[in-house]
């Protein structure tokens, strides 16, 4: 069975990436120019930048197809006294109401789109933004040094209060189709026995930069720059984000 990300994914998610920080946080903050500006969050997940960004009072709301991830949000945000607005929506279907004037994706989670879902989801985002509003999504592109793992090995495992969970990793990458999957098996251990296991699929499609602009450019987006991030998850890491507009 294949669990998108299921209860033990969420929870091992959550105990490494609970929050945004350092420089990812500081470059997404730094284009909200004044708090009354209104953001969304497409693919919010657990809420590691959208508390952030309630913290610093801006209005932000996001959504998210995974129920376990937004339940997390939504407790993290109630021990802060904060209370998100946030909702199960898929990005290919989204059709709200409100226009922003900041719409991010952080964290290479467009990247996880089919090819037959890309060009609907940016219609939807160019449709949601104000007329002056900016797009920010963080893509993962093709890079050298790729390593496939085609057998299970053991990736982490943390010990929380009622149990161990293990997770096991595979990775492959057809080049021909540029997508890198990420197959993860999570295991719940108590009492020395197997009392659950989550299986997910992680497809990440890598795109060439001057591909990805021509999709932009062909759904209607103009005004593109691509930022490099560095050291935005962590000393000796690097992300590149593309910046937008219609």
């Amino acid at each position: 069975m294949n669990d998108y990300y299921g209860q033990l994914c969420t929870k091992m998610y959550e105990s490494s990436k609970s929050y945004a920080e350092g420089k990812e946080l500081e470059f997404f903050l730094a284009f909200v120019k004044y708090k009354e500006m209104k953001v969304l969050e497409p693919m919010c997940g657990n809420g590691r930048m959208l508390i952030p960004f309630m913290k610093e009072g801006i209005s932000i709301e996001g959504f998210d197809i995974s129920e376990e991830m937004l339940k997390v949000c939504r407790e993290k945000a109630a021990k802060l006294n904060l209370k998100p607005n946030i909702y199960y929506e898929k990005i290919e279907e989204y059709n709200g109401n409100n226009k922003f004037d900041l719409i991010i994706v952080p964290f290479g989670s467009f990247s996880l789109l089919p090819d037959t879902l890309v060009n609907k989801s940016l219609y939807n985002l160019k449709t949601a933004l104000k007329s002056e509003g900016k797009l920010l999504l963080t893509i993962m592109f093709k890079h050298n040094g790729i390593k496939e793992i085609p057998e299970w090995i053991e990736s982490e495992r943390i010990q929380f209060d009622d149990e161990i969970i293990i997770l096991y990793k595979k990775v492959h990458y057809n080049e021909g189709e540029s997508m890198l999957t990420t197959e993860l098996k999570y295991q719940s251990i108590k009492n020395g026995q197997i009392t659950k296991t989550e299986i997910m699929d992680f497809p990440f499609r890598l795109y060439e930069i001057e591909d990805f602009k021509n999709t932009l450019k062909s759904n209607g987006l103009r005004n593109i720059v691509v930022h490099g991030v560095k050291d935005g998850y962590g000393e000796g890491s690097f992300f590149q984000v593309i910046e937008c507009s219609k």
